[in-house]
């Protein structure tokens, strides 16, 4: 719920995401062993590969249904990723969210939509072509098994930390021995939201900025193939859903009356954001009545200690388990949550939460 630059707490963060973007198009594209040429199984070698097919009459039947026009406007996305030393192949990889827009752009100045599925966004079909683009050439699959994918999100501090979506349901990133070696491998309890999806931007499987750590919930409860976009929803690389939602609850409860809802309001600063909806967030937060209940409850029965010697035993026991500054809500759960409800009813400011 808030952007993973400032999940990273580091003043470099820009730099070091973008340093992980290119060490991720390399290991994509790795040098045979003679230092010659690079692997066949390398990014670059596999669009070279299958552009060279794309005259070929079995290419043609599998992948362009039989439409040489088809096969022709592959060629010509396939000359444009390889371009100037696959500059747009590059691109596609390492580009910030804010870039996708054009980079979808050019590619459907080249590519039919039906060229990539059928039926329509949120509710497609993958046509031969885009599974061809997303299972095999860029294989996000082979990623996701790979020792550098959990690497890489080790590398992003979500060893032990929430779900940037929802702050709700952990995410963990555990070393697990094997039972006949001492050698131990990185499992990933986590999934990875592609952004932009999949079935219907193929090209953008295994994105670096596409990807994003979340829970299953979010990923494939809610979020499902909702087409999102930067233009709609919040997306953790670019926006803090901390700066444009507030959890509330009701104005008796600063009478002493109990929590009777849990709302979030969004501010007038992304009037067209659907993130709160598409990933139900209301919903899912109406159950935790209890724990806001119980913190509120905390804070009235204690509330006499401020402005004593005991001030500070105060603040420490409300702030257990929520962090004072915003750079840490993603390591505690529903951090978000507790801190705005604090920071309704301590009018205040005793806690001093930044």
């Amino acid at each position: 719920m808030i952007r993973i630059q400032e999940h990273l707490n580091r003043d470099d963060a820009e730099v070091f995401l973008d340093t992980l973007a290119e060490k991720h198009w390399g290991t994509l594209n790795q040098n045979l062993a003679s230092g010659k040429g690079l692997k066949q199984n390398s990014l670059i070698e596999k669009c070279r590969k299958y552009k060279a097919q794309t005259k070929r009459k079995s290419y043609i039947v599998k992948y362009a249904g039989g439409d040489p026009q088809a096969a022709e406007r592959q060629k010509t996305f396939f000359d444009f990723l390889l371009s100037a030393k696959a500059t747009n192949l590059k691109r596609l990889i390492i580009a910030r969210p804010l870039e996708f827009s054009s980079l979808k752009a050019e590619i459907y100045g080249i590519l039919h939509p039906s060229d990539l599925y059928s039926g329509s966004p949120g509710n497609c079909a993958q046509s031969p072509f885009g599974v061809l683009l997303s299972n095999v050439i860029f294989n996000y699959t082979a990623f996701r098994a790979s020792d550098f994918c959990k690497d890489l999100f080790s590398e992003i501090n979500f060893q032990s930390t929430t779900c940037p979506y929802c702050n709700d349901n952990k995410l963990n990133i555990t070393k697990l021995k094997s039972n006949s070696s001492s050698k131990t491998k990185l499992k990933a309890y986590l999934d990875l939201d592609h952004f932009y999806s999949k079935s219907e931007h193929p090209y953008f499987s295994i994105s670096f900025f596409n990807l994003l750590p979340v829970c299953h919930d979010c990923n494939s409860g809610d979020k499902g193939e909702k087409p999102f976009t930067i233009e709609t929803h919040i997306h953790p690389y670019c926006d803090s859903f901390d700066d444009y939602y507030k959890f509330s609850i009701s104005l008796t409860t600063l009478l002493g009356d109990p929590i009777d809802s849990i709302d979030i309001h969004k501010t007038n600063r992304r009037p067209h954001d659907i993130t709160l909806t598409d990933l139900n967030l209301r919903a899912r937060y109406a159950n935790n009545f209890a724990a806001a209940n119980e913190l509120v409850n905390l804070f009235w029965k204690n509330k006499e200690h401020i402005g004593t010697e005991f001030e500070n035993d105060f603040r420490e026991l409300l702030l257990r388990d929520i962090p004072v500054e915003r750079h840490n809500i993603l390591k505690h759960q529903r951090a978000k949550m507790n801190r705005d409800i604090l920071m309704q009813i301590d009018i205040g400011n005793v806690l001093n939460l930044l």
